[in-house]
């Protein structure tokens, strides 16, 4: 029986152990979510690093297109369930060009591309494809939680039309105390039969007093959360066309009394508090 030369098979076995790795190593992708858990209908933004080690340009563009590449995502329930996309040539990664050795940042809202409507536990990864790579690449798999919550308070606001004679569609605000991995949060969603319009994260829950919203004569949204023992965050939100956006906050602590919101002069404002001194009063995290 013949057998290979071990001055020649050790050179050989160490080329294609080299020729593998650098087939497999070509991209790198990292997937990264900001929480593990969310509420249902919130933003889900998840940050995917791509490292390009394949030593040449890279261009991410139309699949179709000769130098083109897509990256696209496989989101499964632990049910079993397949969370659908809602547009199956959506390519996160379009316009991307990638140099030699660069590295960057994509910001992906995952329930954007795909159906993640349901409470339960997601498992995410991400895959990458290029004319020029001769595999598809993939990350890390990442699982998040989606709950929904409770409701606290709830309020209806009329909608700002486009024009004077379109119906006015009302609003449904809700209050809701979410249940996180560490601690219970406020929050706020806006929403209709059809659509959901904002959700908002406003705070950590306390024991004390209980959240007050209310709604102005222009249609804005006032609401006070107690966040500490003696701090409480008032917050400020108005629909921009049909965009809800927070247009202030600021803390209180108490003044000759329980804060609250009062209309007693004919408008809405805090009363039994005066404003917070930031370094003294609380300390915003950085």
């Amino acid at each position: 029986m013949r057998t290979l030369d071990r001055c020649y098979f050790l050179p050989f076995l160490w080329f294609l152990l080299l020729a593998g790795f650098t087939v497999q190593a070509q991209i790198g992708l990292q997937l990264k979510a900001e929480n593990p858990r969310y509420l249902r209908y919130e933003m889900i933004l998840l940050k995917l690093v791509i490292s390009n080690i394949s030593g040449n340009t890279l261009v991410f563009s139309n699949q179709s297109e000769a130098d083109g590449g897509r990256i696209f995502f496989a989101v499964n329930e632990h049910s079993g369930k397949v969370a659908r996309a809602f547009d199956a040539t959506a390519n996160p990664a379009a316009d991307l060009i990638l140099a030699p050795g660069e590295s960057r940042e994509l910001s992906i809202t995952i329930n954007m591309l795909h159906d993640m409507q349901r409470e339960g536990v997601y498992s995410i990864t991400a895959y990458l494809n290029h004319s020029r790579l001769p595999k598809t690449h993939l990350s890390n798999t990442i699982n998040l939680e989606v709950m929904e919550g409770s409701t606290i308070l709830e309020r209806n606001i009329g909608l700002p039309s486009q024009n004077s004679t379109e119906v006015i569609k009302s609003i449904r605000l809700l209050l809701l105390l979410f249940q996180d991995t560490e601690e219970k949060l406020y929050c706020l969603r806006a929403e209709d039969d059809e659509n959901i319009y904002a959700v908002f994260r406003l705070g950590p829950y306390l024991s004390g007093t209980p959240p007050q919203m209310d709604i102005d004569g222009s249609s804005s949204i006032h609401i006070l959360i107690q966040v500490r023992p003696k701090l409480y965050s008032y917050l400020i939100f108005s629909f921009v066309n049909r965009n809800l956006k927070l247009r202030q906050q600021r803390y209180y602590v108490p003044d000759g009394g329980t804060p609250t919101l009062s209309k007693q002069t004919g408008y809405l404002r805090i009363s039994n508090a005066k404003v917070a001194t930031e370094g003294i009063d609380f300390k915003l995290k950085k």
